[in-house]
């Protein structure tokens, strides 16, 4: 259910009335510098609402059932599961300081002749606040508690110490929740200011509400053995997609038109493949050479293991942009001199490059791209350009000395990116940035000069790291 604010310092925009909605007893607790010729204010009983100013969500089900069949044997198993799974943190009013806390304007006191002396701290007279103020977030005051639905279809075998699993997974999210600005104008030809707008007074009006959501689907195919003769290694291959649209704190460009924000989620890479081995040596006591030799031969030759992990990611669904003049007439200004924004440009070809060709300076086409037409939005969808892959290999050597039965020391020497593998991040985005559009300036978890990074890449430049443990 929704939780009451029980400061009262809680308030929401009413798009029905064009006020501010306060929880009933919270009116004494407006300020009086609040420009009432500019937004009016409400309590929750004359806006027909609860006093959380949203309406509690009480229809929340959330079943989940699993299954495990075994009709081929004993080493072999089929596992299948469903699940609902709400949002932990239900939508409630946040507290703002609109329209409680209101500040002066700024005042510049004469250097010369200063008529402001403390303890004076405004001009004498001076009661007149803003003439404007920043209106709180519009909420849907039925908005729902976003769900997803959870499903898997696994095989897993058993062969003599390996194990095989394939497996299907799939989520989804419904009632998913995001803002747009509902006081947007039609995207065309005309100024900003000659457009009619359902708030003319006010500038962009966030509209919090459901609609949003992601299709994620994945195949992974894994390989693992457990410690049979000193061997373990575990190695997996994932084939996924996830499509979606935006999340809460992300708008769409053009308020009427959500599908266009449709595309592959950046972080979720197509192909992943991630694996790890760890072997001990089979040198010294208990192993198939050397297990007769003394305490020396065995502590100079005995209780070595080594570990290698791999990672590789396929490249991050990477969206361009262009800056100019804003074509759509949809951006907020305050004259008929057009904003400027930045926006997805138009998409004329494919813009991914054979491998072979691709460069630092040359990542991918920025001729497939071009500025939005008059009076519209680009054509491109999100995540249309492919980044640099992942490519890690780390490795370790690790040596037990056994002091006593129950007291061990265990020195190690890792790795990290032991092959110093250049991770590229990702390449500057925006077409109108001639001649480093395309361009990638940066490896590792840096920045290139876009501001741009990969941070499904925590490796860096290969790094050695040395370490004793004491084990008991």
């Amino acid at each position: 259910p929704s939780a009451i604010n029980t400061d009262g310092y809680n308030s929401i925009f009413d798009i029905g009335s064009g006020k501010i909605v306060v929880p009933d007893g919270s009116i004494s607790k407006v300020s009086a510098l609040l420009p009432q010729s500019y937004v009016g204010v409400e309590t929750a009983t004359q806006a027909g609402l609860p006093n959380s100013l949203i309406r509690t969500d009480k229809n929340n089900f959330a079943p989940r059932v699993g299954v495990a069949w075994r009709p081929l044997g004993q080493n072999t198993v089929f596992r299948a599961g469903f699940g609902i799974f709400y949002d932990i943190v239900p939508e409630t009013a946040a507290s703002n300081s609109i329209p409680f806390a209101i500040d002066q304007p700024a005042y510049t006191n004469p250097t010369t002749n200063p008529n402001v002396i403390l303890p004076l701290v405004y001009p004498s007279g001076s009661t007149a606040g803003p003439t404007t103020v920043n209106l709180p977030t519009a909420v849907n005051p039925d908005i729902k508690v976003p769900y997803s639905m959870q499903y898997n279809v696994t095989i897993e075998h058993q062969l003599h110490d390996t194990a095989f699993r394939i497996s299907y997974i799939g989520t989804n999210t419904r009632h998913g929740d995001y803002n747009f600005n509902i006081n947007q104008p039609l995207p065309g030809t005309a100024s900003y200011v000659s457009k009619p707008r359902l708030f003319p007074l006010y500038p962009a009006l966030n509209y919090l509400t459901n609609g949003a959501g992601h299709q994620y689907n994945g195949f992974t195919a894994e390989v693992k053995r457990r410690g049979a003769r000193g061997l373990t290694y575990q190695l997996s291959y994932t084939l996924a997609r996830d499509i979606g649209d935006l999340e809460r704190g992300q708008s769409p460009e053009n308020a009427y038109d959500r599908s266009r924000e449709r595309g592959p989620w950046i972080d979720i890479p197509k192909h992943a493949i991630t694996g790890n081995l760890i072997y001990d040596l089979p040198f010294g006591r208990g192993k198939s050479f050397l297990s007769n030799g003394n305490r020396f031969v065995d502590a100079l030759a005995g209780g070595w293991s080594t570990s290698i992990i791999y990672t590789y990611h396929s490249g991050r669904f990477l969206t361009p942009l262009w800056t100019g003049p804003d074509p759509t007439g949809m951006a907020y200004t305050t004259n008929n001199s057009p904003a400027t924004v930045t926006i997805r440009p138009n998409i004329l070809s494919n813009p991914n490059v054979p491998a072979d060709q691709r460069s630092v300076y040359r990542w991918f086409n920025p001729a497939a791209f071009g500025p939005p037409a008059p009076g519209q939005y680009g054509t491109s969808g999100p995540g249309v350009i492919i980044g640099p892959s992942l490519n890690v290999w780390d490795a370790g050597i690790f040596k037990l000395f056994r002091v006593k039965e129950r007291l061990t020391i265990r020195f190690e020497v890792t790795a990290v990116n032991i092959l110093n593998h250049p991770n590229y991040s990702d390449p500057v985005l925006n077409i109108s940035q001639a001649g480093t559009v395309g361009v990638i300036s940066g490896v590792g978890s840096g920045s290139n000069v876009s501001g741009a990074s990969n941070p499904l890449d925590p490796s860096g430049a290969r790094a050695f790291r040395t370490g004793l443990r004491l084990e008991f």
